[in-house]
């Protein structure tokens, strides 16, 4: 078993910014930085065969920055707990509390993106109410942050080429919104950018058998406004909700979720809200629906390559 964690870079300043204990991956040139970290990802998974008792894992480099974790940390954390298919290290405390799932709150900074999703969705014939649908603190994973074996890889990776291949294809109004611009810190990035660093968190949510181990994500320094610190408490709470919905399909924990998370939302960004239910599923008309796109016989599912040492 090996566990093979490379980190992103793109140039002499972001050479700077690595972990001397992760495996450096040079993306030459930087050919579709409309893609990001996927296009990486994506020419490492079609050029190498993956091992299926090895774990792989594919940082950016502001990882430190946004984890304050260094390599020797990740190593560690993953030799304390052996015999996970998963291990995330996800920094964003507030988003994964205050949000049902990370579409919610991806439909929230990018308007648009739960009805795209569902389109999406319904051509691989995966139904979700994303209203019902939970994120805890176990799969709500942002920026990649992920080490896993190709069992959870290969899954990740059919969805996610599926998604690319619409998109490169550009002749659907599914592909047309995939490929739309959306804000990003001051910045326009597409929206399929937010929607592929979300397909993790949609598989662990839906494969409950992968063992995962999630590293704490309140050891982590706060990335958004500082108001969510004093809500500590109330995060937690709303995490366990979350997990005590999933685990009995009760609303009524839904019920008393949506009311404090307005409370903590009201207080951490001051909105002028007095309602008991903040509802981020809706988008605004402007936005248009999304369009599924025919089924192409032709469009490849090719999962990463993988070696089975029973076999081989």
């Amino acid at each position: 078993m090996k566990v093979n964690i490379f980190q992103l870079f793109y140039d002499k300043k972001s050479r700077k910014m690595l972990d001397p204990g992760f495996t450096p991956l040079e993306v030459v040139g930087n050919p579709r930085p409309d893609w990001r970290e996927y296009w990486a990802i994506r020419k490492y998974f079609l050029k190498n065969t993956l091992r299926e008792s090895d774990y792989y894992g594919f940082l950016s480099p502001l990882f430190k920055e946004k984890t304050g974790l260094e390599s020797r940390q990740i190593f560690s954390f993953i030799a304390d707990n052996p015999g996970g298919d998963v291990y995330t290290f996800s920094p964003s405390f507030p988003e994964a509390a205050c949000y049902l799932n990370v579409f919610e709150h991806g439909n929230r900074c990018h308007p648009g993106m739960i009805p795209i999703m569902e389109e999406f969705l319904d051509i691989l014939e995966i139904r979700i109410d994303f209203s019902k649908f939970t994120n805890d603190f176990r799969s709500a994973v942002f920026c990649n942050y992920i080490i896993a074996r190709p069992i959870f890889w290969n899954k990740w990776f059919t969805i996610t080429e599926r998604l690319f291949h619409i998109a490169e294809r550009n002749d659907s109004q599914l592909a047309r919104l995939l490929n739309k611009k959306t804000e990003y810190h001051k910045a326009s990035l597409s929206m399929k950018v937010f929607i592929i660093e979300r397909i993790a968190s949609l598989l662990l949510a839906l494969l409950p058998d992968l063992k995962v181990f999630d590293f704490d994500i309140q050891s982590m320094p706060w990335q958004v406004n500082s108001n969510y610190f004093a809500y500590r408490k109330e995060m937690v709470q709303l995490n366990a909700l979350k997990i005590a919905y999933a685990d009995s399909f009760d609303t009524e924990y839904l019920r008393i979720y949506f009311a404090l998370r307005a409370r903590v939302l009201q207080h951490c960004e001051a909105m002028e809200c007095n309602e008991t239910y903040i509802n981020f599923f809706q988008v605004e008309e402007s936005v248009p629906p999304a369009e599924s796109d025919e089924e192409d016989p032709d469009l490849p599912w090719a999962p990463p390559r993988y070696e089975n040492p029973a076999t081989t």
